[in-house]
């Protein structure tokens, strides 16, 4: 039996989905995607991803009428699930690639979109049991500009330096930007914490504008014990620094990390986040 997936509103087995191999999001990765954790039948924060969704599309001046309304599109992923029979936690891909064909110049700026569901384990966010081990990728630089707030279908860096990561027997790697400051993780934002201050990078860093990014910043920004400061980036030296460092993102909520080079670290604060995360998320 085949998985499920809707093309262009309508619902298909994956193996008769009728997208050509002429597409341009095959071609030339002319497109954009949102990965969403769904709680049961409802996409989590869906309010959030459409905005990014929008604001890339504008970024790549694909035609916005082309996909529905927030209402509707979130409502075409509810009916996805059901069909699916997703009654714990999935994942959520909706990729919006650019009609048509052509080659570097596009016949058009239309757009066609994809929703495809994977199940998960955990019905809520849970920490990591063991503390993630990260080193820097060095090889490649990511820079602040237009496109560098989403996530793109062209994903080379983050797969070079996942490689990487691989190589070094690590967890993740971490990204620089053109002023060598840790931007960003392989499929994470980054944060930090020294002496009650929770750092991360601003979006003009050249980090994504990652949609838990956003939720633990508006939490953290409601606590007592902590505060949030956006900077240009850390440098290695910073983060040796820290008390705390962990990543996020919206499938895995925050993962916390216990190395980096030679330094190891804690996760009382972690901890702490991550229950208020899961209370503002499912209570």
């Amino acid at each position: 039996m085949h998985d499920l997936v809707n093309y262009n509103g309508k619902i298909y087995p994956s193996n008769q989905v009728p997208v050509s191999y002429k597409n341009r999001a095959f071609k030339f990765g002319d497109s954009l995607f949102e990965t969403i954790r769904a709680n049961g039948h409802y996409p989590l924060s869906f309010n959030l991803h459409y905005k990014r969704l929008r604001k890339a599309m504008l970024s790549l001046k694909m035609n916005l009428a082309s996909i529905p309304a927030e209402e509707e599109l979130n409502d075409q992923i509810v009916k996805l699930l059901q069909k699916q029979k997703s009654y714990g936690a999935s994942r959520v891909r909706l990729e919006i690639f650019r009609s048509g064909e052509g080659l570097y110049t596009p016949a058009t700026n239309s757009a066609d979109f994809i929703i495809e569901t994977s199940q998960l384990q955990s019905p809520k966010y849970s920490l990591n049991s063991k503390g993630l081990l990260i080193s820097v990728y060095p090889e490649m630089k990511k820079s602040y500009n237009p496109i560098s707030f989403f996530k793109s279908g062209n994903s080379l860096h983050y797969i070079l330096a996942a490689l990487h990561k691989k190589e070094e027997a690590l967890d993740d790697c971490l990204l620089i930007n053109e002023k060598n400051k840790i931007i960003e993780a392989t499929s994470s934002n980054i944060f930090w914490i020294k002496n009650g201050i929770v750092y991360t990078p601003s979006v003009f860093s050249g980090c994504v504008d990652g949609v838990m990014r956003q939720t633990i910043i508006a939490l953290i920004q409601k606590t007592k014990d902590l505060q949030i400061e956006e900077c240009n980036g850390a440098t290695e030296e910073e983060l040796l620094d820290a008390d705390e460092i962990f990543l996020t993102n919206a499938i895995q909520g925050i993962q916390w990390v216990v190395g980096y080079k030679d330094r190891r670290f804690f996760n009382y604060n972690t901890k702490l986040l991550l229950d208020a995360l899961n209370k503002y998320t499912f209570d």
